[in-house]
């Protein structure tokens, strides 16, 4: 097994899935075959889904299921294809409890004939934080070779690896989280290459797929023209038609001349004095005298404009 995945927050299934995608879409090496999933739903069910080969893509031929999709706990592990029967040996989870994931063998048995992957939640389950469960089967069998990852229900997350799994030259994890503490994503991996990008990859594009989720909550539309206005942050108003009626930026130099710009990376919507929303797309702009020239070389353009903030800031810990 060469990867496993766990996330907390919203739309966390949708999220962990989106990240192994874009790992077998940029990674070369042991993936894009088997998948083992879990999530806790928010009714209180463990939902299970498996596939032999085919990565991500096959897991779900078609739309995610709602349940899987918006679930707040999830977790998953794969590889290459066709790995022993069943594939839910591989990622153990319980209801109340959380989930245990990793990488390489974690599904090994200690001297007791358990899993170990199974000893950790059994650990979890008597009270401990999901680090000092990892670190406790670790201790007791540090010369397996098995990494562990896993979170709790109560929204903490543990990752490790045996002495064995440090020594590869290929092996790698990271844990993501946003600051608020709304969201948080860990990847433990080895086999896949560039190793050195894996879990940063996975964890971004989970944390984006979790926070952006949904469509456009409105498209307004821009058209040459439209003036420019100094103000002290940069805003787009738009009227009730929601055609823009002017912008304002707080660079005072580009309202003079000939000038190509962008609008930045947070730009408020603002409809009769209210804000509504975020400029989702940031176009290429030509102005002239502080007046739109044209808009990603159109006279006229629609862009997207989000519910929320177009981004949060994380915590990235490789």
């Amino acid at each position: 097994m060469t990867i496993g995945i766990v996330a907390i927050g919203p739309a966390a299934g949708a999220g962990i899935i989106a990240g192994l995608r874009g790992v077998e879409k940029i990674g070369r090496g042991a993936i894009g075959g088997f998948v083992s999933l879990a999530i806790l739903s928010d009714d209180g069910r463990l939902l299970r889904a498996n596939v032999q080969d085919g990565g991500a893509e096959a897991l779900f031929s078609n739309e995610i299921p709602h349940e899987i999709a918006q679930a707040q706990f999830a977790g998953l592990i794969s590889s290459g294809p066709n790995r022993p029967e069943p594939l839910s040996q591989f990622i153990t989870a319980k209801t109340g409890v959380g989930i245990v994931t990793g990488h390489r063998m974690p599904q090994t048995k200690g001297k007791d004939k358990i899993p170990l992957n199974s000893v950790v939640l059994a650990e979890m389950a008597s009270g401990k934080d999901p680090q000092a469960a990892i670190d406790h089967v670790l201790h007791l069998y540090p010369d397996i070779d098995a990494g562990f990852l896993a979170v709790s229900v109560h929204g903490r997350i543990g990752i490790g690896n045996c002495d064995s799994v440090l020594a590869r030259g290929d092996q790698g994890m990271g844990i993501l989280n946003v600051k608020s503490g709304a969201a948080k994503i860990a990847t433990i991996h080895n086999a896949i290459f560039p190793h050195g990008l894996v879990s940063t990859l996975a964890n971004h594009v989970a944390m984006d797929t979790m926070l952006q989720q949904g469509s456009p909550k409105q498209w307004i539309i821009i058209k040459s023209g439209v003036t420019l206005k100094f103000g002290t942050k940069t805003q787009v108003h738009i009227d009730k038609s929601s055609m823009v009626e002017h912008i304002v930026i707080s660079n005072n130099t580009i309202l003079h001349g000939s000038w190509a710009v962008g609008l930045g990376d947070i730009v408020e919507v603002i409809a009769g004095g209210v804000r509504v929303g975020w400029l989702g797309y940031e176009p290429f702009i030509r102005i002239l005298d502080g007046q739109i020239i044209d808009i990603d070389g159109y006279k006229e353009n629609k862009l997207p404009v989000l519910a929320q903030h177009p981004y949060v800031e994380c915590l990235d810990k490789p």
